[in-house]
């Protein structure tokens, strides 16, 4: 039997068997020429190898026409399965108590406040910053820097704006918590003067 091509598996039609690995060798196969020669050498191997496995696994495995899958008219086999999953997600949901007696629908309203909240502190974290800018700095300020790219944050993503301060928060809070410094410990002739009182 001959090694297997690209062509003699798209001639077999084995190409609709895993579209995303037959995807996958094409790609391989048209970066190969690019490459220098000893990368082509193990690309190419790897290539053959990876050719061999797929029209393996091809002529094992029984091959229904796309056609046949499903009728004419009737819904994908992923449309079905994601309609199923909602459901089934959207029954639990309704059955689901959280701790207190709460319902999920409890919890969406809650996170939804949670965001409007986080929506709300972000924008006025920035109008505060905005504020106390520098009123005459350079343009290469490191403060108006900043300034700067908080608007320009603000105008072309608000979720990424607070996304990247609340993790500047979280910095900050381990930054300081990193700064206190620990209590230093007594001093033995202190605790021993304290004692006799």
């Amino acid at each position: 039997m001959s090694e297997p091509t690209l062509e003699s598996l798209r001639a077999e039609g084995a190409q609709h068997h895993d579209p995303v690995r037959f995807r996958y060798l094409e790609v391989l196969a048209a970066r190969l020429p690019a490459q220098p020669p000893a990368v082509q050498q193990v690309l190419a191997r790897r290539l053959q190898a990876a050719l061999l496995d797929y029209a393996r696994r091809t002529r094992t495995t029984p091959r229904q026409p796309l056609a046949a899958t499903a009728p004419a008219g009737a819904p994908s086999a992923l449309a079905q399965l994601n309609r199923d999953l909602s459901t089934r997600a959207q029954a639990d949901a309704d059955s689901v108590l959280v701790g207190g007696g709460a319902s999920v629908s409890d919890m969406k309203s809650v996170r939804r406040f949670s965001e409007v909240w986080s929506k709300i502190a972000a924008e006025q974290q920035v109008a505060q910053a905005f504020t106390r800018g520098p009123e005459n700095a350079g343009p290469l300020n490191a403060h108006r820097l900043m300034l700067r790219s908080l608007a320009l944050m603000r105008s072309l993503s608000p979720d990424y704006l607070r996304h990247f301060l609340s993790q500047m928060d979280s910095l900050l809070w381990l930054e300081q918590a990193a700064a206190k410094p620990a209590r230093a410990p007594l001093k033995p002739g202190r605790v021993a003067r304290s004692s006799k009182h």
